[in-house]
């Protein structure tokens, strides 16, 4: 049997920008383009396939019209539940009912370990729980459901408290599991694990990266997934290519008086070939009185119209050293300020109610 994992989808994860929004829902049609290509007989999506327990509706759609892309193909699929896709309130309503009446997907999200045993390969289920207690004690059960007759496949997403495995995460689950205590794995042929941000396979441990880069933390990482043979054993990870995330620096703006200056220093020390389509970050740091003053938007911005998206800060210079952060500022935020004073000026019948009017066109504009 052949077995695609792939994880973290997190869609509709950036709820301020359009652009960057969509970027994870084209990145999900192309993993599930990737699927139909490589024609497994089982797909995995470990681990927030949602990035909020409350989907917007435009998640939902593009979700469900490429899983029907699978089940018209009669590929079975198992999804997980993490922390992103569940309600902290276990009255509310979980997501993944949306999936009840799919034939060919299984989505595990309740609070207990299970398993689901498809032609000759057991797949042992560990969703997430927010009790750690609670958590351990279904881990330790998973054991107990190894079948000797079948491959076996444990999902779970859980940390590692052994020095051993520090090189390869920079952020560790909540939920921390020991050396010793990760030996009941050993048994398993395939064992997808853990919110490791980093390339990880080890033995029969693995874990496939996000689609998208969720923060700057994240930009030198590589994307992939998994393909698992469970007549070989053999894990080929797949790499594919992801959006630029380039995080330039911090600019000393101390001696800068103009928006000018300022963008003749960008001129001569950044790169506009490589900045093109790019997801970019840069911070202005010790902005004197006289940039402040005089600081044109509209000049420094057109500088990055290339980039595909850009955020900036603004620390201004204070003679105690102490400085202040004033803003923090992406495409979604100026065009969203400047409808913001545009809507103040403007005159509308005292009948209308001008708040639930600027909230109503609030919404329209970001699916603009």
């Amino acid at each position: 049997m052949k077995i695609f994992h792939f994880s973290d989808s997190h869609l509709w994860l950036s709820l301020d920008n359009t652009s960057r929004e969509d970027d994870f829902y084209n990145n999900f049609e192309r993993i599930i383009k990737e699927i139909i290509i490589k024609k497994p007989d089982v797909v995995i999506h470990s681990w927030d396939l949602f990035h909020t327990s409350k989907p917007s509706n435009k998640a939902i759609s593009v979700l469900i019209k490429n899983f029907l892309k699978l089940q018209e193909l009669n590929i079975k699929t198992i999804i997980i539940a993490w922390n992103h896709d569940t309600p902290r309130l276990s009255t509310t309503t979980h997501p993944f009912e949306i999936f009840k009446d799919f034939l060919n997907i299984s989505t595990f999200y309740l609070p207990k370990i299970d398993s689901i045993e498809i032609t000759w390969v057991n797949f042992i289920t560990l969703p997430h729980i927010h009790d750690e207690n609670i958590f351990k004690n279904e881990f330790f059960k998973a054991q107990n459901l190894i079948k000797k007759d079948k491959s076996n496949i444990f999902i779970s997403h859980f940390g590692i408290s052994a020095k051993e495995y520090e090189e390869y995460t920079d952020e560790i689950s909540w939920i921390n599991i020991t050396l010793k205590e990760l030996e009941i794995l050993n048994n398993f042929d395939y064992v997808a694990l853990w919110h490791y941000h980093k390339q990880f396979c080890i033995k029969n441990m693995c874990y496939p990266w996000s689609w998208e880069h969720t923060s700057f933390n994240q930009k030198d990482y590589k994307i992939w997934y998994n393909l698992f043979d469970t007549a070989t054993k053999r894990i080929e990870k797949i790499e594919i290519p992801s959006r630029k995330m380039i995080d330039l620096w911090e600019i000393d703006c101390k001696a800068l008086e103009n928006t000018l200056e300022l963008v003749n220093y960008l001129e001569k020390n950044i790169d506009l070939i490589l900045i093109k389509d790019a997801i970019v970050k840069i911070i202005l740091n010790n902005i004197n009185s006289k940039l402040m003053l005089e600081f044109n938007e509209r000049i420094f911005l057109d500088f990055f119209k290339d980039c595909f998206y850009f955020e900036y800060k603004k620390i201004k210079y204070l003679n105690n050293n102490d400085n202040k952060i004033l803003n923090i500022k992406s495409n979604w935020d100026i065009i969203k300020d400047n409808f913001s004073d545009f809507f103040k000026n403007i005159e509308i019948d005292n009948s209308i109610d001008k708040t639930l009017l600027k909230n109503d066109l609030d919404s329209l504009l970001k699916e603009i």
